[in-house]
């Protein structure tokens, strides 16, 4: 049997610990839908691409690129067009960083605060390819936009 979803202090403990227990669920049918695909494919090392939309950049948004192991970011780095080299993120920023099952938090955190939320997934494995965010509808500038555009499965 599922549980509903935590309360949110129970939901830092799981995004400190790197983990999402399987048990849960978000209160959400299509979150908890795509979450149980993405548990069941048991994608444990990957790495995606995504880029981060927001004014901060908003003419040419750099792709970042975080690597995941056993469920922990254990790499992150920038890719921009016009640079000829990756740019690698220090160890002690990763924690600024998301793995997959954040994803999955960072929408059911957003949720649960009645935020307007558009999610899509992808078809096979159920993780969120694109997530708007807007906490504040009379606020400008607090929104979180992202769109992954790859993730690829590592061997062990």
């Amino acid at each position: 049997m599922k549980h509903l979803i935590p309360p949110p202090c129970l939901l830092l403990v799981f995004l400190l610990m790197g983990t999402i227990s399987p048990n849960v669920a978000f209160g959400d049918a299509e979150l908890d839908s795509n979450w149980d695909r993405w548990e069941a494919a048991n994608v444990t090392n990957y790495e995606y691409r995504y880029q981060k939309v927001c004014l901060c950049h908003r003419d040419m948004p750099s792709d970042t690129i975080v690597t995941v192991r056993e469920g922990n970011i254990i790499g992150v780095r920038y890719d921009r067009e016009n640079y000829l080299n990756e740019i690698p993120v220090s160890p002690e920023k990763y924690d600024w960083f998301r793995t997959v099952d954040d994803l999955f938090l960072l929408v059911a955190r957003a949720l649960e605060r009645e935020a307007t939320v558009r999610v899509s997934y992808e078809q096979e494995l159920g993780y969120p390819i694109r997530i708007y965010i807007d906490y504040e509808q009379d606020m400008v500038g607090e929104e979180v936009e992202l769109h992954v555009l790859e993730l690829r499965e590592l061997a062990d």
